[in-house]
């Protein structure tokens, strides 16, 4: 190591006197070291951090037999040794400040880096020594983190400088005394494993204690010198660094140091309301719930993204059609509000759609992407028939993530009509639901991008449904300016929309040259080929070729760029001359036709046979094949199971023509085009049956050559003399027949082959080996069947007799009776047939060359029948309404399924046909009559009304509960059942449930017990097993909390922990733990005590704890949890323990679970939220678990917790990540906020870190954000908060300029909370005053001129006269009587009274002078008619808040967020009579006057997560006050002052003219005020609302 050079001229400065000098100081260090451990620090192999960072890393311990737990905490070790070094790179970077008069020796770095080199500088595993090193340099490490501040220092006192030397040698001194400890004696290790390493007595203990009060002696001087002093903030960690003296490099790495330890955070904030709205939505439109709820983008684009390689795409970016469609201006041309990116298959569409979809992504302002990735299965997959409502519906739900105001208005249409997104994907119910989203709705600034991908995935009816909902009419002229849509497809799909051929267009094949050349170059560097080349050489000009020629042969395909690529490595590793690579690149280049020959000559036949019968499959079947169902269809083949598994033999044989994508196999993109284009090219005649063909084989086996070559002659020559005409083409011939060494399929032979397979398996029993492909067969047989027909009648194919004969015996077999069908009932509960395909059945049976061997009675019987349900399908029928209505041995939904299809195809008569389709779908979801139902079932088992016992009305009434859209139906049925004779316990269970969900409680309680007392007779029907009964004893316990009985509930779970499976035994244990917290405190404790004290006690509170984490109410229910624990420190501890636990075992790397994806998830959600509850009771209860600080530990459970929920979803997920962040940006905001600290630089470090990487793009949730913002205002720094602040006020002025009234509330909500953290307290009033809500009676009665409705136009504004005139007498005279506005009831009530007297005089009056009923109302008569309207206000305000407000009825209210001293919630809210007090710092905290008065007072023994004492708060007057005005106000008033209440100068009060003067101002002055001080033109905001995210 270097110390930094001093030049011959400068003067020596010697250290104060009475200190010593750096020299003695660190050769004492140099020589205490060896003394305590015998190792000299001299050794001169540490030349830099660097060495001392690889001599670490390559640290190994040798296994000798050590297990994985040890070598697992061995890598743990060294992290934590690699996190030391960090920080003391950073602290030694510090000493160098005073090198000005205190000189350096290079031993400062050298010693420190040499003496952690000892630590990690072992010969051998020693157990024990890791965990030394974890506890000692977890603390060391923590402690070194502090010197983060230093990064800023520009000038230090020099007596601090030395403390910090001290810290260091002390540092040197732990490293001596644990390398001592692991040259202890191997047994005295061994004995004391188990223990504390500070309980050693090699004086590591001691030497902790003394680094401990070294950090302490520095915290003192770094306290008593001046601020100004000790630190300057003006430069930055560069300038910093490059003065240190440590290495030559030691500004890099500091700055890489830095970088690495404030690791960025994404996550936002947002009121629980907001977010369970957002909730709502995700539920209702059907999202799954995994899916993050705070990201504006997806994990499908994302990892579309992150797969395409640097540079890629970026010639997008100067396309014309990119620029034109982005363009802000010119957006009237309906052509430019749709892009179209083309190509065929494999041209790199999805990768450019993602690209341009992440850039949109990243503008600001009101502009919102959506998006929607079709994925292959789509095309197959029968789940995914209305794919295209499912795709918007998501993609309107990624726009409620970011835009509040469609988030609003579509949480209310899920609220109110959720049964309307249910509906099947009609165009119709397409236009419905554009309908009610809203998006783009007139009136809206807002710019919105929908980006469709992989359209070609789709069926065609989807791709038709689709292009007719993006060039509907309607979408075209609402959307024109505001909604910009990209689609993304091959060219053929946009062939007959003449409307796409004036679109802008981006097509593939002709510009993705240099995105080629980007891939090509990475494989030749992957595989070193060609690198480094010199000019002219060979090698560069092969190089250069390769890049020019591959892609122009290709014709923009990457499959082919693959093969050609692949064609070019195998060339380039071998001795290969120029010309070869020439004449290989100059040729054209098929790649399937090259790799499936290849692949032929790799073969054997066996294995080709194989081949073939799986592109059967993968091709031609209707569904989306798993591996699974490809492996029951491979055994239904072969009749043999394979040792190697099909992933293995497609990735390691069949690549070149199939392909894997999760557990999915598709076809290669274009090998079922090129195959079956092979076999057209055959010369195959469709009709093989009328055409006269004779085969032949010829074998040969050890033949001469030349003889050989004799007989193909002759036999050639006796052809062509006899005119017999020999096809001696091999390879066509092969194709036509698949035969022998060629891989072919065709179609139609495809789908017979899967016909005759489908019948094979129903012919036998069932198998395990088959089941995966048993319902596909079931469920696709009519498919199948039919394209045989379209096919024969497109001359593609026929079947020979003995075909069609064979297909009559086994449709008779399957249906003439009930054998079959209870067979494979399995397979046929996970199936059922559309009319449709129940119609193309009865086709088949109605072919006389089909049916023509069958028994001729089954034959007419089929016919002759009135519909196929009382024909062929008789039995089936039969067996389902058994099954289902009298027996519990069929799926219900399978059942009504079924009959629904069953039902629908009894009613239509086969020989009606239109010439449209009907769409079986249409009312897939529709409101099921359900007595209908029973009568039709009734009627086809000829039952009379007297068979209709209880089971048969329990069972529809299950199907009735499960159907969800008319619970009366249900409820109706289950009483129906209990009327009649022996009702089973399944009964009252049902109807419990039923009244559940109509929040009937005490109805369902009573049920449930029923059916409990009935299931535990000794003739209970069905016999419940120990689970169902457990199940009872938790629906009883779900019911009885949800009632508030947690005493019952508490029993009931109690009994439920006794019995059941172990998943009901965990949900019994968490339900008893949440009952036992809604006991008085005592009892909670002394309940939580005796859980613990049992044998397996803490695993109990373990297990309940993880449950705990993902349970809908855990964030009340942990903060109920802490404010018992916290009475009693002992149970606290055990609880964390357990909690501790609970992290633990949901670590991956602890477990040896195979898990699902879905579990996976879940488990890191519950870690992540547990990991967050320890970081507050950390800080909330100063408890630490492994001796660090707490605020440190706090500090880094939240990072962690938030680091692992960085791309999980979950309901709990959103608000833990709001949780913690929150919790980070108030910690650092408040060691701002006190000052005159040096972590005052280092927080506002850390928050702004922490601020620039939080996506803000919904105003309404960032707290990062919002502390940084009143950070830099309480540093004086206005100018760098208007920087933070800048984007929320233009949001908030951007939706106050639309035209759409609805979202007024929420652009003034943003421009309070954004003007309060500037502290522009006055205009955060105004915007406060418009969010409030003004007395009822004063804003019932505002009126303008669109509320004049029976006057003639050129009367309107003189009525409009008398009716405000009328209407301020009123409120004057309410005003007299009751002028206190809390009493809002009373007001109205007034009012009505009043109003009531002042119409009946008018209409005595106007019944005394007369008046047409047809005319419009005279200026005599306005008087009368002001009455009239005023009354039509005030009537219904008195019905909806009489006798008391009700509190839904109003536009915008506040809630408290305060908790009581027990932890529970507040239910308090800003109602007419109390204040609410506003924090200005906290994005949106409010508290009521009690709750206020416990988060102010320390002593009050309520713990708040969030908000501090220490914050400032605005006083929120009452509802009703007058400061508030209406919405449809022109005007506002602005308060002469907004200052601190007299004795107390964190609370806020707006203050206005007590005379009612003061300034007033327009609402539209009020807002060109508040965007000229801000410097923002209105009248070019709405107009450039993306240009922010461009510029």
């Amino acid at each position: 190591m270097k110390s930094q050079p001093v030049p011959d001229n400068a003067p020596t400065k010697k250290p104060p006197e009475g200190q010593l000098s750096m020299k003695e100081i660190w050769d004492a260090a140099a020589k205490e070291f060896e003394a305590i451990c015998g190792e000299s620090l001299q050794r001169g192999q540490i030349k830099s951090f660097e060495d001392v960072q690889k001599k670490i890393k390559s640290a190994n311990q040798v296994s000798n037999g050590a297990d994985e737990e040890q070598n697992v905490k061995w890598e743990k070790a060294k992290s934590v040794g690699l996190q030391s070094l960090k920080y003391l790179k950073m602290l030694v970077g510090a000493a160098s400040q005073a090198s000005s008069f205190i000189p350096i020796p290079e031993a400062a770095a050298n010693i420190t880096g040499s003496a952690l080199c000892f630590v990690f500088d072992i010969p051998e595993t020693i157990k024990g020594y890791n965990d030394a090193i974890n506890q000692v340099f977890g603390e060391v490490s923590s402690a070194l983190s502090q010197f983060h501040i230093y990064q800023t220092i520009d000038n230090a006192d020099p007596l601090l400088i030395q403390q910090i030397h001290l810290v260091l040698v002390s540092f040197v001194k732990v490293c001596a005394y644990v390398v001592k400890y692991r040259q202890g004696r191997k047994r005295d290790r061994f004995l004391k494993q188990f223990k504390s390493v500070f309980d050693d007595d090699s004086g590591l203990a001691d030497q902790m204690a003394e680094f401990r009060s070294a950090l302490q002696q520095q915290r003192d001087v770094e306290g008593t010198v001046t601020l100004a002093v000790v630190v300057e903030t003006k430069q930055d960690i560069a300038l910093l660094l490059e003065q240190s003296i440590v290495f030559g490099k030691i500004a890099q790495e500091t700055h890489q140091a830095v970088q690495e330890t404030q690791k960025g955070v994404q996550a936002l904030r947002d009121d629980v309301d907001r977010m369970r709205t957002l909730i709502k939505i995700r539920d209702t439109l059907g999202v799954p719930s995994t899916v993050r709820l705070d990201t504006n983008t997806t994990q499908t684009c994302n990892d579309i993204a992150d797969r395409c390689l640097s540079g890629m795409g970026s010639w997008i970016w100067t396309h014309e059609a990119y620029t034109a469609w982005t363009a802000t201006k010119d957006r009237d041309k309906d052509a430019q509000r749709l892009l179209i990116v083309s190509g065929p298959q494999s041209s790199g569409k999805t990768c450019a759609t993602a690209l341009i979809t992440k850039r949109l992504e990243e503008q600001k302002g009101r502009t919102y992407v959506a998006h929607y990735f079709f994925p292959s299965s789509t095309k197959k997959a029968d789940s995914e028939k209305n794919s295209i409502q499912s795709a918007l519906k998501y993609m309107a739900f990624q726009i409620a993530r970011v835009d509040v105001a469609a988030q609003k208005v579509l949480g209310k249409a899920c609220e109110e009509e959720p049964s309307a997104f249910r509906r099947s994907g009609s165009l119709d119910t397409l236009d419905n639901l554009w309908e009610k989203l809203k998006i783009g709705a007139s009136g809206s600034n807002a710019v919105y991008y929908l980006v469709f991908d992989g359209i070609e995935n789709l069926p065609d009816q989807q791709v038709k449904m689709l292009l007719d909902f993006v060039f509907s009419p309607r979408m075209a002229k609402e959307s024109a300016e505001r909604v910009q849509i990209l689609l993304s497809g091959t060219d053929d799909q946009f062939a007959n929309w003449q409307e796409s051929r004036n679109s802008l267009k981006i097509q593939m094949e002709k510009h993705n040259t240099p995105d080629m050349r980007i891939v090509i170059e990475e494989a030749l560097n992957q595989r070193g080929m060609l690198q480094n080349t010199k000019p002219d050489s060979d090698q560069q000009r092969a190089r250069d070729k390769i890049l020019d020629k591959l892609p122009q042969n290709v014709e923009g395909s990457y499959s082919r760029l693959q093969f050609g690529l692949d064609d070019v490595m195998r060339l380039l590793s071998t001795r290969t001359a120029m010309r070869e690579l020439d004449r290989m690149l100059d040729q054209s280049m098929s790649s399937h036709e090259a790799a499936i020959k290849n692949l032929q000559r790799s073969l054997t036949a066996d294995e080709i046979s194989e081949l073939n019968e799986l592109l059967k499959w993968v091709l031609f079947s209707n569904d989306t094949m798993t591996l699974e169902k490809l492996e029951a269809a491979m055994f239904l083949y072969s009749g043999t199971e394979s040792l190697a598994s099909l992933e293995y033999i497609i990735k390691n044989k069949y690549s070149a023509v199939l392909k894997l994508d999760d557990g999915c196999v598709f076809g290669q993109d274009g090998v079922k085009e090129y195959l079956r284009k092979d076999i057209d090219l055959s010369g195959r005649s469709s009709n093989t049956k009328d055409r006269a063909t004779i085969s032949m084989t010829i074998t040969i086996n050890n033949v001469d050559q030349e003889l050989c070559g004799h007989f193909l002659w002759d036999l050639a020559h006796k052809a062509i003399r006899d005119k017999f005409n020999f096809n001696l083409d091999g390879d066509a011939s092969n194709a036509l027949h698949g035969g022998r060494g060629t891989i072919a399929v065709d179609e139609f032979e495809a789908h017979h082959t899967i016909v005759t397979r489908a019948f094979e398996y129903l012919s036998k029993p069932p198998k395990e080996q088959t089941e995966n492909i048993g319902p596909y067969l079931v469920t696709w047989l009519p498919f199948h069947l039919s394209r045989l027909r379209q096919l024969e009648d497109d001359d593609q194919g026929s079947l020979m007799p003995s075909e069609q004969s064979e297909i009559g015996q086994n449709l008779y077999k399957l249906f003439k009776n009930d054998e079959v069908f209870l067979r494979h009932k399995e397979s046929f509960q996970d199936a059922w047939w559309i009319v449709s395909e129940i119609e193309d059945l009865q086709k088949w049976l109605m072919d006389s060359a089909i049916m023509r061997r069958l028994d001729k009675r089954w034959r007419d019987e089929v016919q002759l029948a009135a519909s196929p349900t009382r024909g062929y399908l008789k039995e089936l029928v039969r067996v389902i309404i058994q099954g289902f209505l009298r027996e519990r041995s069929w799926n219900i939904y399978s059942a009504c399924q079924w009959l629904l299809q069953l039902m629908k195809a009894d009613e239509r008569k086969l020989e009606v046909h239109t010439t449209e389709t009907p769409d079986d779908n249409a009312d897939a979801f529709a409101e099921i009559d359900w007595n209908r139902m029973s009568t039709w079932c009734q009627g086809i088992l000829g039952l009379p009304d007297s068979e209709l016992n209880s089971l048969w009305y329990e069972r529809l009434a299950t199907a009735a509960t499960d159907d969800r859209v008319a619970p009366e139906a249900a409820i109706s049925l289950y009483q129906r059942a209990i009327e009649e004779k022996n009702p089973s316990w399944l009964c009252y269970q049902g109807l419990g449930t039923a009244f559940s969900r109509q929040n009937r409680t005490s109805e369902a309680v009573t049920q449930v017990e029923l059916a409990l007392k009935s299931a535990q007779q000794e003739d209970a029907t069905p016999k419940p097993e120990t689970r169902d009964i457990v199940g009872l004893y938790l629906l009883l316990g779900q019911y009885a909390y949800e009632a508030g009985d947690v005493s019952t509930a508490d029993k009931y779970y109690s009994l439920a922990c006794e019995g059941g499976d172990e998943s009901q035994v965990r949900e019994g244990r968490l339900g008893r733990l949440k009952s036992r917290l809604g006991f008085p405190d005592t009892e909670a404790i002394q309940a939580l005590k005796t859980t613990l004290a049992q044998e397996n006690g803490k695993a109990e509170v373990t297990a309940a704890m993880e449950m705990l984490a993902l349970d809908s109410d855990h964030h009340n229910l942990i903060a109920r949890m802490f404010a018992v624990l916290k009475q009693d420190p002992d149970l606290l501890k055990e609880v964390l323990d357990a909690m501790e636990k609970a992290i633990w075992n949901l670590t991956p790397s602890n477990t040896s679970k195979v898990l699902t994806g879905d579990e996976r998830f879940a488990e890191d959600e519950a870690r992540s939220v547990l990991l967050c509850d320890r970081g507050f009771a950390a800080y909330l209860f100063r408890v630490s678990s492994d001796g660090l600080k707490s605020v440190n530990e706090a500090l880094r459970l939240w990072e962690e917790s938030r680091d692992l929920l960085a791309n999980v979803g979950g309901t709990n997920a959103l608000f833990t990540r709001q949780r913690a962040t929150t919790a980070l940006a108030a910690h650092y905001f408040q060691s701002i906020a006190e000052g005159l600290q040096l972590n005052y630089y280092d927080a506002l470090a850390k928050l702004k870190k922490l601020a620039n990487s939080e996506s803000d793009y919904n105003f309404l949730r960032s707290d990062a954000i919002s502390f940084l913002g009143s950070a830099y205002v309480l540093c004086g720094d206005k100018e760098s908060a208007k920087e933070v602040l800048m984007a929320r006020i233009k949001q908030g002025l951007q939706i106050l300029s639309d035209d759409i009234l609805e979202n007024d509330k929420i652009g003034f909500s943003i421009l309070q909370k954004a003007l309060e953290q500037y502290q522009d307290f006055k205009n955060a009033v105004v915007a406060l005053s418009l969010l409030g809500q003004p007395d009822l009676v004063t804003e019932a009665l505002y009126f303008d001129v669109s509320d004049i409705t029976e006057v003639d136009d050129e009367r309107k504004s003189q009525a409009l006269d008398v009716v405000s005139e009328l209407a301020k007498e009123v409120i004057r005279v309410i005003g007299s009587q009751i002028p206190d506005t809390k009493l809002q009831s009373q007001r109205i009530e007034a009012a009505k009274v009043y109003l009531d007297t002042l119409v009946a005089t008018a209409e005595a009056k106007t019944e005394v002078n007369g008046n047409s009923e047809d005319e419009k109302p005279r200026v005599s008569d306005l008087t009368a008619y002001a009455h009239r309207l005023l009354q039509s206000r005030i009537l219904p305000l008195h019905k909806a808040h009489t006798p008391n407000v009700d509190k839904g009825e109003l536009t915008w209210n506040w809630s408290c967020d305060g908790r009581t001293s027990d932890g529970r919630v507040c239910d308090k809210w800003n109602s007419f009579e109390d204040n609410l007090y506003h924090c200005i710092y906290c994005s949106n905290k409010d508290f009521c006057g009690d709750c206020f008065k416990q988060l102010r007072n320390p002593e009050s023994g309520v713990d708040f997560m969030e908000c501090s004492a220490k914050h400032r708060w605005l006083q929120i007057p009452h509802q009703g006050n007058s400061m508030y005005v209406s919405m449809k106000a022109k005007t506002v008033r602005v308060p002469i002052d907004v200052r601190p209440l007299d004795g107390d100068d964190r609370i806020l009060k707006a203050y206005y003219a007590e005379d009612g003067s003061g300034e007033e101002i327009t609402l539209d002055e009020w807002k060109e005020r508040v965007a000229t001080e801000w410097g923002i033109s209105l009248k070019t905001l709405s107009e450039t609302s993306s240009e922010d995210g461009k510029s």
